[in-house]
């Protein structure tokens, strides 16, 4: 049953790559593209520039859709489709293809901007971002079809329980608890997750999206949110601000795991913690501090 349904998928990638029209070909390079290092650009804009509490419940979320796509990802195994059919052309990828990543981050993304907003308009290009950005999975010959709709599922499942446990805006069971309760909640969440990494031998990669996670976390219960009147040009000047430093950070933090002896699981646990601490609580307080 598995190998007939690769065999399909194979075949569709095959007669998806026979569209070859340029403009066709640049707009599924580049909703790939913004499916994957886009969201270090977009998820600060969000955090500094619209909503703290919206930016940070992103950067949970993804947090949570790495280490959820990567756990699979290391159980199956499965290679990319590239890699076992010779007809599919790809520029290739990294790691292994079940279940698709971006897939499942745009769903997590692009959905939870959509029930923030609110409006049809603005949902309707949600979903039609969501639809393209899985068919780019498969036109670039990365992922097949059934990795695709398989990180859909994910990514709607995780969004469906953080609004259930969450919200968007109100209304979630976490909304009337303590802050002691959610400050442990998170720890048990994070130890569990935690205990589950361990034993399954993960990668450091699953460990930085918990130390990201745990991050963001704590930052949302201890630093208050920022007034939202803010004018255009203070947005924009914080988020400009913001990723100079953000950067700046990144390239810190790539000189010290360099420099570090420590277990790659480690380093990526801490580093990818404190680059989370700097984006969704340092920089906040700073804007906040200095009246920006």
């Amino acid at each position: 049953m598995a190998e007939s349904i690769l065999l399909w998928g194979a075949d569709f990638i095959v007669t998806l790559q026979q569209f070859t029209w340029w403009p066709w070909e640049g707009l599924m390079r580049f909703v790939s593209g913004l499916g994957g290092m886009g969201y270090l650009f977009m998820v600060p804009l969000v955090l500094w520039g619209v909503d703290r509490r919206l930016g940070v419940s992103l950067v949970l979320l993804l947090a949570l859709t790495m280490y959820l796509n990567t756990v699979v990802k290391e159980w199956f195994e499965l290679a990319r489709p590239y890699m076992t059919d010779s007809r599919i052309l790809s520029e290739g990828e990294i790691g292994y293809s079940f279940p698709s990543g971006h897939a499942q981050l745009v769903v997590v993304f692009w959905g939870l901007l959509a029930l923030w907003v609110g409006k049809r308009w603005f949902t309707g290009l949600c979903l039609m971002l969501m639809f393209l950005t899985g068919l780019s999975r498969s036109y670039l010959g990365v992922h097949y079809p059934s990795d695709v709709v398989v990180g859909w599922l994910l990514g709607g499942l995780t969004l469906w329980a953080w609004q259930h446990w969450a919200g968007v805006r109100q209304g979630g069971i976490l909304e009337h608890c303590s802050l002691s309760q959610r400050a442990v909640a998170l720890f048990v969440v994070t130890a569990v997750l935690l205990a589950v990494a361990v034993l399954l031998g993960s990668t450091a990669m699953v460990y930085g999206s918990l130390g990201m996670g745990l991050a963001a976390g704590l930052s949302a219960l201890v630093v208050a949110d920022a007034p939202h009147m803010l004018s255009v040009a203070r947005r924009a000047l914080r988020c400009g601000l913001g990723l100079a430093v953000m950067f700046a950070t990144l390239a810190l933090l790539s000189k010290i795991a360099g420099w570090s002896s420590l277990p790659a699981a480690v380093d990526s646990f801490m580093l990818t913690g404190l680059f989370a601490v700097v984006i969704t609580a340092l920089l906040p307080w700073l804007f906040q501090r200095v009246r920006l």
